[in-house]
């Protein structure tokens, strides 16, 4: 008799690349995947997947109302309980994958966990650190008590709780949230879709940068840098993706005259189709600014696909990426500082030998973290008997 799971997420299926990973795990394994996910439409053309079911229970709310963000959260967590009760009834579950945020969606599995099915929390972000960066709370204040309350019920109720980098989990436990089996699964690149290309294209020199196109994800100061760097060596940007601050820096590139003459922008590509766009550029950027999410809470799964495809990398100095990578893996700069990312670009640019040494160092990574030692330590998680403590 085939096994039954299913996936619980306030997130897209179509855009979050960690989840379509566990999900390929599953299904390679025989496993039969239902997924509660947000409505949108490429997700809703899967339908019908002998192993892949998608249930939709409401739509993304993007905006800055707190009282909106909370509400959709409330509505989505209210159907995602009562579906999920439905179906545990009706398909008798083996285990519920819970992906954050919110981390309160483990509550949807009540009845589940009433029954013996294991739960497990998967900490896509740290939802205290997001409260303090996104909407300026200090930690005194009853929106950031309450987040953190809710993610220690969360933590304690779930069998299983699963951090994204190994800084989240320090995070977490010196903030005093902490589960008995806490473990570590990296956003890596899934070796179906990502692979080292052939050779560096010709041409002139062109960065990309790939993901949400977020304040906090510094992208105002990349492309600061990059205009700056052109009165120097010939080069273009290319940001792939959406979000909030797209406007606002196509409204810039406008009015500076370097739309599609040194600054392009493409809408966002699947995890599917990404090797394709990537392996056209010289040069991958990362821009974060330097907030608790980005220097703590966030390995950003960007770097490690350019690292993946053979690119060399420019990276901020934050804490969580100097955690996996030195100097010889990457090309560090100060965060937030135009000037020394414009230098950063204009070295890298100007010497294909320092973007081919880089590129090799940091493949180093791979050594410790591989697509298949993570598979079958997740395989172990869902199968081992700790689990049911």
């Amino acid at each position: 008799m085939r096994k039954n799971v299913c996936m619980l997420a306030y997130a897209e299926y179509y855009t979050d690349a960690r989840i379509k990973s566990y999900v390929d795990i599953l299904i390679e394994a025989k496993v039969h995947v239902d997924i509660i996910c947000l409505y949108d439409n490429y997700s809703a053309s899967l339908k019908g997947n002998e192993s892949l079911n998608l249930i939709f229970a409401g739509k993304k709310y993007q905006g800055n109302s707190k009282s909106i963000y909370l509400s959709n959260y409330l509505f989505f967590f209210i159907k995602a309980f009562f579906i999920l009760s439905f179906l545990q009834l009706l398909k008798k579950y083996k285990f519920i994958h819970v992906h954050n945020q919110p981390d309160f969606l483990v509550f949807c599995a009540v009845l589940p966990k009433v029954l013996g099915v294991k739960i497990i929390l998967d900490m896509h972000d740290i939802m205290i650190a997001g409260v303090i960066s996104k909407f300026k709370s200090k930690t005194n204040s009853l929106l950031y008590r309450l987040t953190k309350l809710q993610t220690t019920l969360s933590v304690k109720f779930c069998n299983i709780l699963i951090c994204a980098d190994h800084s989240q989990k320090e995070y977490l436990i010196s903030n005093g949230i902490n589960n008995r089996n806490i473990d570590v699964l990296l956003n890596l690149p899934y070796d179906k879709y990502f692979h080292l290309r052939n050779n560096e294209p010709a041409g002139n020199i062109k960065i990309i940068y790939h993901g949400t196109v977020s304040s906090r994800l510094g992208l105002d100061i990349a492309i600061k840098a990059v205009e700056a760097a052109c009165a120097e060596i010939n080069l273009t940007f290319t940001i792939v993706g959406n979000g909030e601050d797209k406007k606002r820096l196509v409204q810039y590139c406008h009015e500076k005259k370097i739309i599609d003459r040194i600054i392009y922008f493409k809408p966002f590509i699947p995890v599917e189709n990404l090797q394709k766009e990537i392996e056209k550029y010289h040069i991958g950027i990362v821009a974060n600014r330097k907030t608790i999410i980005g220097d703590k809470c966030m390995l950003p799964v960007k770097l490690i696909e350019y690292i993946a495809i053979g690119l060399p990398v420019i990276v901020p100095k934050l804490e969580v990426i100097k955690m996996y990578f030195n100097e010889d893996m990457v090309y560090y700069y100060e965060p937030e500082d135009i000037n020394e990312l414009k230098k950063a670009i204009v070295d890298l640019a100007g010497s294909a030998e320092l973007r081919r040494i880089i590129s090799n160092n940091s493949r180093i990574f791979f050594n410790s973290y591989n697509w298949n030692i993570q598979k079958e330590k997740y395989l172990y998680m869902i199968n081992s008997p700790y689990a049911n403590r």
